[in-house]
C-alpha cells in the first residue's frame, strides 16, 4: 500500500510540473532580425505604433526597396535607421534596449535619438520608457500596437 502512494504521489508532483517558458512559447520572434518600417518608429514618446515588415538585404531587388526606415533588434537591444537616395535629408537613428513585459508585450527604453545636420530638432538621450507595445501577427507582418 505505502508503494502505492508513493507512485500516485510522484504521478502526482511529475504531471503537475510546469514548464516556466510555457508563457512565452507563443512570444513572436524579433531577436537577430532586420525588418523595414512603415514610417518612423520611437523617435516620440507619443507613438500610437508601427508595422515591421519582413526585409533581408540580400533579396531587395529593387532600389527603391533599400530607402525608408528599418529596425534591427539583438539580444536584448534595438537600433533603427533611416535610409535615403538624397544625401540631404533628415537621418534620424534611435537606439535603446527592450524587455518582454508579457507574451507578445514588449517594452522600449530609448537611450539615444541621434539626428543629422539636415534635422530641424537636435540630438536627445532620453533615457526612459517609450510605453509598451503589444505585438499582433497578420501574415508575416507584425504590428505593434501602443496599450
Amino acid at each position: 500500500m505505502k508503494y502505492f502512494v508513493l507512485l500516485i504521489v510522484i504521478h502526482l508532483t511529475a504531471s503537475s510540473h510546469i514548464d516556466p517558458n510555457t508563457y512565452f512559447k507563443e512570444r513572436i520572434e524579433l531577436q537577430n532580425n532586420s525588418w523595414k518600417l512603415d514610417g518612423q518608429c520611437l523617435e516620440t514618446e507619443n507613438e500610437d505604433g508601427f508595422i515591421l515588415n519582413p526585409y533581408l538585404e540580400s533579396n531587395a531587388d529593387e532600389v527603391a526597396s533599400k530607402w525608408g526606415y528599418y529596425i534591427s533588434f539583438t539580444e536584448n537591444t534595438f537600433q533603427t535607421s533611416y535610409r535615403a537616395r538624397c544625401g540631404v535629408d533628415c537621418f534620424t537613428s534611435v537606439s535603446g534596449t527592450y524587455l518582454w513585459v508579457g507574451s507578445n508585450k514588449i517594452e522600449f527604453f530609448v537611450s539615444k535619438i541621434s539626428r543629422g545636420k539636415y534635422c530641424p530638432q537636435t540630438s536627445e538621450t532620453p533615457n526612459k520608457s517609450f510605453g509598451i507595445y503589444e505585438l499582433k501577427t497578420n501574415g508575416e507582418r507584425i504590428f505593434l500596437e501602443r496599450i
